[in-house]
């Protein structure tokens, strides 16, 4: 079997656990800087990045934005409609130790904003 050397100029592709250490990492800096936390998250190896997912109420615009502003990138948002319920999807991505990261939430129309 041949083996194909890559070369120092290409990045290579990080392993599910350094993935998981980053993101480990990125929480624990959005705790330290006191900004709000995704309900949820998930990390692919395949696609080099970490999604977080926030909540469905109005104040998820504002955690996207202070995640923006903290880490860099532009918060986006478009229309969004599924099972006929009308929603907001917004987003911002941005990278982190060599990893994307998605920040998003499904904003519901109508739905209060929680505290």
């Amino acid at each position: 079997m041949t083996t194909i050397e890559i070369p120092d100029y290409i990045t290579r592709a990080k392993s599910l656990t350094d993935i998981t250490l980053i993101t480990a990492d990125l929480l624990g800096k959005a705790e330290d800087f006191g900004l709000p936390v995704p309900r949820y998250f998930s990390v692919s190896r395949s696609g080099q990045e970490v999604c977080l997912q926030f909540g469905d109420t109005p104040d998820s615009f504002g955690a996207m934005a202070q995640w923006a502003e903290r880490f860099g990138g532009t918060v986006t948002a478009c229309p969004h409609s599924r099972d006929g319920q009308q929603s907001v999807h917004c987003q911002v991505r941005f990278p982190y130790l060599g990893v994307n990261v998605e920040a998003y939430a499904f904003i519901t129309a109508g739905q209060a904003s929680s505290t």
